[in-house]
């Protein structure tokens, strides 16, 4: 799927009102806010951010502005669009690519799941096909390998018929052969986990603590070893336990407490109330939070029925009562059939940037932050995640409501509502 033919919108059409190289209304980039801004583009890249140029726009009221942000990135995606990255196919990844470009991601990691090593391996293949040869046609910019390295203690949502302990044999192949692989999340506890951690350190791959019951004093020589993100936190990990008289902090207090951590929050109001997305935020700051979508297959679709790794999920809107918050209609989430543990979001970018200011009080510029400058920091991109002269040109339109009017991609038109 070319981003440029997304909704049957051509990379060259030139969009009503303006020209097909500027865009005008509300600048938000990490550092300000410009009510009445502009931001062009040469090619694939940004030549100017900042105010607006000649006549002002007067009659405008600034409620009618759209905002315009730095294209979304996700770090965090099995699938989209009925389709899973595990499918290993170059369909599957273009479907996911296309549905999440809907909510403004212009830039994620295709996410894997706990199965036999060499289902991974077709995965993977996918995904360096996909960068190798579609590279200007798809938002998928890398491998995020989540499992089968976890504690089956905090297995969640991961096949536990398939979890095992890092062993070089499997891993090192993987690693030699893809370059795609981006990010590895493990559970640090487990042995052979703290060599995987320094095998990744020494190539450049975000080492990630995830599904695991390590204990504060683990996670402190997981640190150490390489690790330096923490998947998806409260989700699938250890907290704060009881031993006779004793207690012990877990992973979501060393999370908490490590200035060295850098965490993720799957904003899509179900997984974390407000109350704890503040705490986090408070706790690390925006520059060490990035927010992501951990999105299923059935991510744009709606409720039903689903599998994920051999997994029945049900997708629906339900909440337990006396739940702190009131979620707005069509606010769905995934969860194990059993409805024992959530299995994933069915969410897309801009719901995140929705919830993270609207139910959990977070300022625009650091809820846009959380999901554009900061990713790409922990990546090391330095390219793209600011609106910024000699950027990357990945651009999202917004309405007032958080709605995805428009995307740019390197410089073209890839979606428009």
């Amino acid at each position: 799927m070319s981003v440029d033919a997304a909704q049957g919108t051509g990379a060259g059409r030139e969009p009503r009102g303006r020209s097909a190289c500027e865009l005008r209304g509300i600048v938000v980039t990490p550092a300000q806010r410009i009510a009445d801004g502009a931001v062009r583009w040469e090619g694939d890249s940004l030549t100017y951010v900042g105010p607006r140029q000649g006549k002002p726009a007067a009659a405008a009221e600034p409620s009618d502005l759209p905002y315009i942000v730095p294209g979304f990135v996700d770090l965090h995606v099995h699938g989209g669009g009925g389709r899973d990255t595990m499918e290993g196919s170059d369909d599957a990844l273009a479907e996911i690519s296309k549905t999440h470009l809907q909510g403004g991601t212009t830039s994620l990691l295709a996410t894997t799941l706990t199965a036999p090593i060499e289902q991974i391996e077709e995965a993977l293949e996918a995904v360096e096909q996909c960068i190798q040869e579609r590279q200007a046609e798809t938002t998928v910019v890398g491998a995020h390998i989540e499992g089968p390295y976890f504690n089956a203690s905090q297995a969640g949502a991961q096949n536990s018929e398939h979890l095992r302990e890092p062993a070089s044999t499997d891993y090192l192949p993987l690693l030699e052969r893809f370059s795609c692989i981006r990010r590895f999340s493990a559970a640090p506890e487990l042995k052979g986990a703290l060599a995987l951690g320094r095998e990744l350190r020494r190539r450049g791959v975000l080492a990630s603590i995830a599904h695991t019951d390590a204990t504060y004093t683990q996670v402190r020589r997981a640190i150490e070893a390489g690790y330096s993100h923490v998947t998806h936190i409260y989700s699938a990990m250890s907290s704060v336990r009881r031993r006779n008289a004793y207690r012990i902090a877990g992973v979501v207090e060393a999370a908490l407490l490590e200035e060295s951590l850098s965490v993720e929050v799957i904003a899509d109001g179900h997984h974390l109330p407000p109350s704890l997305l503040r705490l986090v935020i408070r706790c690390k700051g925006p520059g060490k939070v990035c927010a992501v979508t951990d999105a299923i297959s059935a991510a744009g679709l709606g409720p039903g029925s689903y599998q994920l790794g051999g997994l029945d999920v049900v997708v629906d809107g339900e909440v337990i009562d006396d739940y702190e918050c009131i979620l707005p209609a069509g606010s769905y989430v995934a969860k194990l059939a059993d409805r024992s543990a959530f299995a994933g979001s069915t969410a897309l970018m801009n719901g995140m940037v929705r919830n993270l200011v609207l139910l959990a009080g977070v300022p625009l510029e650091e809820a846009v932050s959380m999901v554009t400058s900061t990713p790409c920091r922990l990546m090391g991109w330095e390219d793209r995640g600011v609106l910024a002269p000699g950027r990357r040109a990945d651009i999202v339109v917004l309405d007032q409501g958080f709605e995805v009017r428009e995307v740019i991609v390197g410089g073209k038109i890839a979606y428009q509502a």
